[in-house]
C-alpha cells in the first residue's frame, strides 16, 4: 500500500470556558503526516470511540498535558500499513490490530494514526471494529480493578456510576470471580439493566434512603472496596457507608463542575476508621507492567469479549460530518453507550 502523506481528523481547540459544549473543542484539521520515527507504526483507523477520559481531555483537566491543535482521541481499532519497528513492526504490518494514542504524537481521532509498535496489540477476528476499538481502556480498566480488589481481600465491591462501560465490565468479571457487587446509579432506568447483568444490589443515589440503604448492603456483603468514577463529594458520602478498613480506588471523576481539584474525602475516615484512597490510571498499569503482562491482559479481554461476556455498549457509529454531534450526545448521555468515529 502506497503511504499517504496527508491526514485529517479532529484537532483540540483549547477553550477557557468550561462550559462552552465540547462540538466547539474539536475542528476539522488537515495535516502532513510526519515519518515514522523508530519503534513506530501507522495505523489506518476504522473505528475510535469516545470515552469519558477524552472528554475530560478536551476541557484540559486530564493527567496528560493539552496540546493545542493535536489530534484527539485515545484508543481505536485500525489495521497497520507501515512500520519502522524492527521485527515486530513488519510482523504487525497488515494486521488489525487495537491502538492507543502515543504521548507526543497525534491521536486516533482521525484518519491514519501514528504509534508505537508496542501500543498496538493484534485483535481476534470474531472480534468486530467497533468491540476491538473499545478493548483498551475499558474492559481491560474493569478487569485491572476486580483483581485489585481481590488483592485487596474484598468479598464484594461498590461500583459507582455502575451504569457505565467500566462499570457494567467490572459487574460481569466480579460474577465470574464469585466476587459480590452493589451497584449505584442516579437513573432509575439503569436499575433493572444492572440487576439482569448480575448485580447483586442496585441502589439509586437519588434516593432519601440511599446512605442507610448503602450501609446495611455493605455490612450484609462485606463490601470493602469501592470502584470510584465519580470522586468530588460522591467519594466521602459512599465511603462513609462503608466498614472501617475500606479502601476507595479512584479511576476518574465524572464530577459536574470539573473542579481542578476533582475530589474530597473525609479526614476523620481515613484517621479514625483506618480507610483509604488510591488512585488508578491505565496508562499507569501498562507502563509498569512487562509486555507478556501487558499481552497476556489483552488476550484474557479479548477472550472474554470474543465469549460474549464482555460486550461494549454502542450508540451509533458516525462519519466526520455526524461526529461534532454525536460526540455532544455522548457528553450528555454516556450510559445511551460509545459513539464511534469512522472515517469514510
Amino acid at each position: 500500500m502506497v503511504t499517504p502523506n496527508s491526514n485529517i481528523g479532529f484537532s483540540l481547540h483549547l477553550m477557557d470556558d468550561l462550559d462552552a459544549p465540547f462540538s466547539a473543542r474539536i475542528q476539522l484539521t488537515e495535516k502532513k503526516l510526519p515519518a515514522l520515527k523508530p519503534g513506530e507504526v501507522l495505523v489506518k483507523m476504522l473505528a475510535s470511540p469516545v470515552n469519558p477520559s477524552d472528554l475530560v481531555y478536551l476541557m484540559g483537566k486530564y493527567g496528560l498535558p493539552p496540546i493545542d491543535g493535536a489530534y484527539a482521541g485515545f484508543e481505536g481499532c485500525g489495521r497497520v500499513i507501515a512500520a519502522n519497528a524492527g521485527l515486530y513492526g513488519k510482523w504487525l504490518t497488515g494486521k488489525r490490530v487495537a491502538v492507543s494514542a502515543a504521548p507526543g504524537r497525534d491521536g486516533v481521532w482521525a484518519k491514519y494514526a501514528i504509534s508505537k509498535a508496542s501500543y498496538c496489540l493484534p485483535v481476534r477476528k470474531e472480534i468486530n471494529d467497533q468491540q476491538a476499538a473499545t478493548i483498551i481502556v475499558n474492559p481491560c480498566t474493569s478487569v485491572c480493578l476486580i483483581e485489585r480488589a481481590k488483592t485487596l481481600g474484598a468479598k464484594a465491591v461498590v461500583i459507582n456510576a455502575a451504569a457505565s462501560q467500566v462499570g457494567k465490565g467490572a459487574i460481569r468479571y466480579a460474577n465470574m470471580l464469585g466476587m459480590k457487587t452493589i451497584a449505584t446509579v442516579r437513573s432509575a432506568a439503569n436499575v433493572e439493566v444492572l440487576k439482569k447483568l448480575g448485580a447483586n444490589q442496585v441502589l439509586l443515589t437519588t434516593a432519601d434512603t440511599f446512605k442507610e440503604q448503602l450501609k446495611q448492603a455493605s455490612k450484609a456483603l462485606h463490601a470493602t472496596v469501592l470502584l470510584d468514577a465519580v470522586a468530588d463529594v460522591d467519594t466521602p458520602t459512599t465511603m462513609s457507608c462503608m466498614p472501617n478498613g475500606s479502601t476507595a480506588i479512584v479511576y476518574g471523576r465524572l464530577t459536574e463542575t470539573q473542579h481542578p481539584m476533582g475530589g474530597q474525602f473525609s479526614v476523620s475516615d481515613v484517621i479514625f476508621r483506618n480507610q483509604k484512597i488510591e488512585g488508578f490510571w491505565l496508562a499507569t498499569h501498562i507502563g509498569k507492567s512487562t509486555p507478556w503482562q501487558v499481552l497476556s491482559l489483552s488476550r484474557k479481554v479479548q477472550k472474554l469479549m470474543a465469549q460474549g461476556i464482555f460486550h461494549t455498549d454502542i450508540y451509533g457509529q458516525f462519519n466526520a460530518e455526524q461526529f461534532p454531534l454525536a460526540l455532544a450526545h455522548y457528553a450528555a448521555h454516556k450510559s445511551d453507550g460509545k459513539v464511534i468515529l469512522a472515517f469514510d
